[in-house]
């Protein structure tokens, strides 16, 4: 790809199979976030669906670590960037290395693999402890790639004082009130380094001695209170009849007695039990068409409910999610909100296809919440098209549809793909699974909407209520299209005419 020529009418091809190549290796490689492969006149691509989702060379030659790059010609390096030239500015560990010749060491290309913070933390958390310590990855140029988001000046400077000394390797050090293990990667110039604190490791100590006193003290606890239960256990019973008698008009007859031992107490709680049955029975016969009046004055104040409580409300269970450290729960109340006010919206009839994107990413984390690792997704689509108007709830049912027939049934690892691209005066989106496929004949039943519950009431399925509106709105020629993969799963595609989508300037 990057020594063909760009006006070569065979370019194109050559381009779709290497970044069909690159997909396939980021869908893969879950550590990856996106992948750029450029030549030096800025042909190329990226892939990926991220903030660091950059798709022209010359805001990659704008950051600072740019010129190592080129002056390395082909070694590699690697960074913590926070990538300025975007909207979103977050630190990101990148590799990147100029791509040589074959037969020659004449640059013709680079390469940017930007990894996943998420997936890095994850890694991090599993090895960090507080009774261990902390973590850390230093570069090959004694960088810090990644470590604890707050950030330990004096940890820092015991690290510094340490690398200074030995430039590999460090094996095992202490310095005062800390300590430090590391290996060192000689493949990726990488240290990994756990730093901690004496005393935390001396205290762990005392800890386990407290814990058996505690236990020892909790045994003799519940042997005490067995024997008590047990040697008092016909006095209780007495005096907990008397008192659910006693207070058995002010409970409003609601408080059964529950009894287990001694027949002649049974007997004498089921008769009473019995009893206020009876009573509740009567009550409840008056009270009935008392509710029966009200029923219809909630009915009414209910429906005046405004749907923006609804949204305030997830968002101050999200904010109290967040305050007790509960950031899961947080983003998926989050997302949930999120898709309410795009289900709930202003009534429009068309959007931007970014928030329809927008709308379905939110989804899929929530599938992601629930699926973990079982489900993995990319959304690959340019921002050249992003703003073009399309028809509102279109893009969510075709990813349910591949999630609960395609992959849920899988017991491996189930993928999602969507792309979006402009080929010759379409909007091309396609949404493709590797699920267990599809067959003409349940094709034919999403499509003309011939399903039905086990009471035989006939019901629309979302699909069936998609392709009519697509076809409805941009004619026949975009209505859904079914087919199987080569390599396993389903894959949908929609074409629309860009004359007959509105983009927003």
């Amino acid at each position: 790809m990057l020594t063909a020529e760009h006006q070569n009418p065979s370019y194109n091809n050559i381009l779709q199979q290497a970044k069909e190549e690159i997909t396939r290796l980021i869908m893969e490689q879950d550590y990856i976030e996106s992948l750029s492969v450029f030549d030096l006149n800025g042909n190329g691509f990226t892939v990926g669906d991220s903030p660091s989702y950059i798709s022209n060379l010359s805001v990659w030659k704008k950051q600072s670590w740019y010129p190592d790059v080129i002056q390395k010609k082909g070694n590699f390096i690697w960074v913590s960037s926070d990538f300025s030239g975007i909207r979103e500015q977050k630190n990101k560990i990148l590799f990147a290395r100029v791509i040589n010749k074959r037969d020659t060491v004449d640059g013709i290309g680079i390469l940017m693999v930007v990894l996943d913070n998420e997936y890095l933390s994850k890694m991090v958390d599993s090895l960090s402890n507080p009774a261990i310590g902390e973590f850390y990855i230093y570069g090959g140029e004694s960088e810090l790639l990644f470590g604890p988001e707050t950030e330990n000046q004096e940890v820092q400077e015991f690290i510094s004082e340490i690398k200074a000394a030995e430039k590999e390797e460090i094996d095992s050090k202490r310095n005062g009130k800390y300590f430090v293990t590391g290996c060192y990667d000689t493949h990726m110039e990488w240290n990994y380094l756990c730093v901690g604190m004496v005393s935390a490791v001396l205290s762990s100590q005392w800890i386990n001695i407290l814990i058996v006193a505690l236990v020892t003290c909790f045994v003799i606890i519940i042997a005490s209170y067995i024997y008590s239960r047990f040697s008092h256990g016909v006095t209780r019973e007495l005096q907990n009849l008397n008192e659910i008698m006693g207070r058995a008009e002010d409970q409003n007859f609601k408080e059964e007695i529950k009894i287990r031992r001694i027949d002649e107490f049974i007997q004498l709680g089921d008769a009473y039990n019995r009893l206020i049955n009876r009573i509740h029975i009567l009550v409840n016969e008056v009270m009935r068409e008392k509710l029966n009046a009200k029923q219809a004055q909630l009915e009414n104040l209910q429906a005046q409910i405004n749907p923006h409580f609804l949204y305030n409300t997830l968002d101050c269970i999200s904010w109290k999610a967040m305050a007790n450290d509960q950031t899961e729960i947080a983003e998926m109340i989050q997302c949930l909100s999120k898709m309410f006010r795009f289900s709930l919206g202003r009534g429009e009839k068309e959007i931007e296809l970014s928030k329809e994107v927008e709308n379905t990413r939110n989804y899929l984390l929530l599938q992601k919440k629930r699926f973990e690792d079982k489900l993995v997704y990319l959304i690959d689509i340019p921002e050249s098209v992003m703003k073009y108007r399309v028809i509102k709830f279109f893009l969510q049912p075709l990813v349910e549809n591949s999630i609960l027939h395609g992959i849920q049934s899988k017991p491996e690892k189930g993928y999602i793909g969507i792309s979006a691209e402009e080929e010759d005066r379409e909007l091309v989106i396609c949404v493709w699974d590797n699920g267990t496929g599809i067959d003409e004949k349940q094709v034919a039943v999403l499509l003309d909407g011939n399903t039905y519950d086990n009471s035989g009431k006939r019901h629309r399925h979302g699909i069936y209520n998609v392709n009519e509106r697509l076809k409805m709105r941009y004619g026949e020629d975009s209505a859904l299209r079914f087919e199987n993969r080569k390599n396993g799963g389903t894959k949908v595609t929609i074409r629309i005419p860009v004359d007959k989508l509105r983009q927003d300037d």
